[in-house]
């Protein structure tokens, strides 16, 4: 069975005018010295980033604002800007999180693009139950 997906798979990259993937997974010992060139944990290429989303831009400003409350008592001076700052990171994230556009992804199947058919409405409902047979 698995040989037949195998066939017909390196049949649709044929037609496609690609090369058939080889089983390129590295085996046995293979893969243990793989792993243990990379220390165990999987290679990215850019490294450590931090991503500044919507969600963390809110979460760091409710935090600082809630981190000010004891500063009031310890340094004046400094709790009002953190509030201030607090208050900005957390309305920045808000608007952020509305002014993305939405990711919509593109449902395929066998190459061919899938779309829901809308609901039917009131109306079409109706004519619809009034024409079945």
């Amino acid at each position: 069975m698995a040989n037949r997906y195998q066939r017909e798979i390196e049949e649709i990259l044929e037609q496609v005018n690609e090369k058939a993937p080889s089983d390129s997974r590295p085996r046995g010992r293979a893969l243990q010295a793989q792993r243990a060139r990379s220390g165990g944990r999987p290679r990215s290429g850019a490294g450590p980033r931090a991503a500044f989303t919507s969600g963390r831009l809110m979460l760091a400003g409710v935090i600082l604002i809630i981190s000010s409350l004891p500063l009031i008592g310890l340094m004046p001076s400094l709790a009002g800007p953190a509030v201030w700052l607090g208050i900005f990171l957390l309305v920045t994230g808000y608007v952020v999180h509305f002014a993305k556009p939405r990711r919509t992804v593109e449902r395929r199947w066998r190459g061919e693009s899938i779309e829901d058919q809308p609901e039917p409405r009131g109306m079409e409902r109706l004519w619809r139950w009034l024409t079945r047979s």
